[in-house]
């Protein structure tokens, strides 16, 4: 019996769940998403210590990001997806914002990454005028690869 030739699959996951302990965590400017938990993944190392996922191979990826805001009146949020966590590598097409009252806000973008590249979630900007930090309690962030 012959085998088809099986591309490898590339995938990785982290996850921040609300769980009945969990707490809403301020969102920082300058800072990236944190995440408690490292979903399913082949070719690519999740890094929840580090809110992270790091690629082994180069390729186009689709990747998905999603973060369930916390606002109070007037506050707004803006995040991108990065491969440096300093924010000074966003990649292109992927800056989403919230601003309102609760929301889950997120984005989907394919993106050419180099193995050995690490993407989170950047917190780019808050606005709070009263003082008070927005705050999120769930995130998730995701990366399939499509081509190599």
């Amino acid at each position: 019996m012959r085998t088809k030739n099986l591309k490898p699959f590339t995938y990785g996951s982290l996850y921040k769940q609300d769980l009945p302990d969990g707490k809403n965590i301020p969102l920082t400017a300058g800072n990236l998403i944190e995440f408690t938990i490292a979903g399913p993944y082949q070719n690519t190392r999740p890094d929840f210590a580090a809110n992270s996922i790091t690629v082994h191979k180069s390729g186009v990826y689709q990747i998905t990001a999603d973060v369930s805001v916390i606002l109070e009146e007037e506050q707004t949020v803006l995040f991108n997806i990065n491969r440096q966590q300093d924010g000074s590598d966003p990649l292109i097409g992927s800056i989403f914002d919230a601003n309102g009252r609760s929301i889950v806000t997120g984005i989907n973008v394919q993106a050419y990454l180099y193995a050995g590249d690490t993407i989170g979630i950047f917190i780019a900007d808050t606005y709070a005028p009263r003082g008070r930090l927005p705050r999120y309690n769930r995130a998730g962030l995701t990366l399939y690869l499509l081509e190599y």
